[in-house]
């Protein structure tokens, strides 16, 4: 394993997290809530075959939040504008680069907001991800 492709993982997540935290700071003004659960991981993307090993992982960050906002994807789609959202169904879909952000409502849980924020995939080798000492999952993350 090459040290650019380890680099690459942490440069993602350095971007990942900045993001999210402009975000979160963004849709915590807007839904008049803190956010709540943030964790942060390396997630497997693609699989080598029909095995349970992964060829590729992407960072990504996740937050809820929980607003008495009446149409919350609405004021979040006005107030991040500058990443031109879009809308579709229960869910806000944005970009920034080769990042992804989603924000989307349950149907179970009235007032729920999820904040999902991810990189593009990065090819590496389902042992060696594991054995970087850089490798998280589902650890919990401050946004602050």
């Amino acid at each position: 394993m090459s040290d650019s492709t380890y680099t690459q993982l942490e440069k993602q997540r350095d971007d990942v997290l900045t993001w999210a935290r402009d975000l979160s700071s963004v849709a915590a003004t807007t839904l008049a809530a803190s956010p709540e659960n943030a964790t942060e991981g390396y997630d497997g993307v693609d699989r080598s075959g029909l095995s349970d090993q992964f060829t590729s992982y992407r960072y990504d960050v996740q937050a809820d939040f929980v607003t008495e906002q009446e149409d919350p994807l609405t004021a979040l789609s006005d107030d991040l504008a500058e990443y031109d959202p879009t809308i579709t169904g229960n869910a806000l879909r944005l970009s920034h680069g080769d990042l992804t952000a989603i924000f989307q409502t349950y149907p179970k849980g009235p007032g729920q907001v999820g904040m999902f924020v991810e990189g593009a995939p990065v090819e590496i080798d389902h042992d060696q991800i594991r054995d970087w000492k850089g490798y998280v999952v589902g650890e919990p993350i401050d946004l602050s």
